[in-house]
């Protein structure tokens, strides 16, 4: 069984915008114990460089084939992540970029000497890290990093990121969210290229189908199946996201079906439990089943009585309430003649 992984996002948490962690990726393992071997899906523009290590180090240990797949757009130290497939594919349309780390500080002299030297720091791990995985000389890596490099599939073959010539090809689609706002602290030049970013590759899907079915859950939680027209019908196998993850779990839809997913695919559609019966017939059926519970308590406290009625030495007693044996035996014939019913 072949497990997924999606890296979807800002990597980290930071400028009180929540991305995803090492804690996401290691519940996404957890919940498919079978697996193995996994196909990581990476859609991220980058994020901090230290969640990013720890994702790589995380998916190296598993020690499972993995299989890199970029989509979107695969920047910065989402790079460094996906150099932990032995495969390593991008599909068509995939923005791939490599660039130096950066950061701002502000503060007096010593300070800012103090950020500069520790971003230095990061900066020879990262020269060091494509060095090892791509092994090229110092000389060759560090132009293209300082240059903030966005590299052809061409050339990600010839460097060695991709181990494919070719991207992957897929059927374009695209998801627009109009109510999606970008937030976070980005500079003129950080709006600038994701502003380019969005007009290339957007140009491409100028003669594809936008597709996008969102559907709303009993609690008001929105389901996006990115793959579907709007007018499809929902079936097993679909993928969905929910807030932009995968969606996972349980969702009650309002007509009383429930959704299950794994891993962002529908595995299962459980059906809403079906009162086929009239409601006068439903309401005859509670009735005579409160009937029978009352008969059922009067035969069992009969059955205390007489089984009562014995002396110390096991004999039967022969006190006996008046009519107590009439009783009985219309009871029984009442029990018999609703069962003929």
């Amino acid at each position: 069984m072949t497990g997924n992984i999606y890296i979807s996002g800002q990597i980290g948490t930071f400028d009180g915008v929540t991305g995803i962690s090492l804690a996401d990726v290691i519940s996404q393992v957890k919940k498919q114990p079978k697996a193995t071997a996994y196909n990581v899906h990476i859609n991220s523009e980058g994020g901090l460089v230290d969640t990013g290590f720890d994702i790589y180090h995380y998916l190296c240990s598993l020690g499972k084939p993995l299989t890199t797949i970029g989509s979107g757009i695969v920047a910065s130290i989402a790079t460094v992540i996906f150099m932990a497939g032995k495969k390593r594919l991008i599909k068509e349309n995939t923005q791939f970029m490599i660039h130096l780390p950066w950061g701002g500080s502000m503060g007096t002299a010593d300070e800012l000497e103090q950020f500069a030297g520790q971003l230095r720091v990061i900066e020879k791990k990262m020269v060091g890290f494509y060095k090892k995985v791509l092994s090229v000389q110092e000389q060759a890596i560090v132009p293209l990093l300082k240059n903030e490099t966005w590299l052809t599939p061409n050339q990600l073959s010839a460097l060695g990121f991709t181990t494919a010539s070719q991207p992957v090809k897929a059927v374009a689609k695209a998801f627009i969210n109009p109510n999606f706002t970008m937030r976070g602290t980005f500079t003129e030049r950080d709006r600038h290229w994701m502003e380019s970013l969005f007009t290339r590759v957007m140009g491409k899907f100028k003669n594809a189908h936008i597709f996008n079915k969102v559907v709303q859950d009993a609690t008001g939680i929105e389901i996006d199946f990115t793959d579907l027209p709007d007018d499809a019908i929902i079936e097993v196998g679909a993928m969905a996201t929910v807030d932009g993850m995968p969606a996972e779990g349980e969702y009650l839809m309002p007509d009383g079906y429930t959704y299950i997913f794994t891993a962002g695919e529908l595995t299962e559609i459980i059906e809403p439990e079906e009162e086929s019966a009239p409601a006068a017939l439903r309401a005859e059926n509670k009735a005579l089943k409160r009937q029978l519970s009352i008969i059922k308590s009067e035969v069992m406290a009969l059955k205390r009585q007489v089984g009562s009625r014995y002396t110390l030495d096991g004999k039967k007693a022969s006190v006996r309430k008046p009519g107590e044996s009439d009783r009985l035996s219309g009871m029984k014939q009442y029990l018999q003649n609703k069962n003929r019913k």
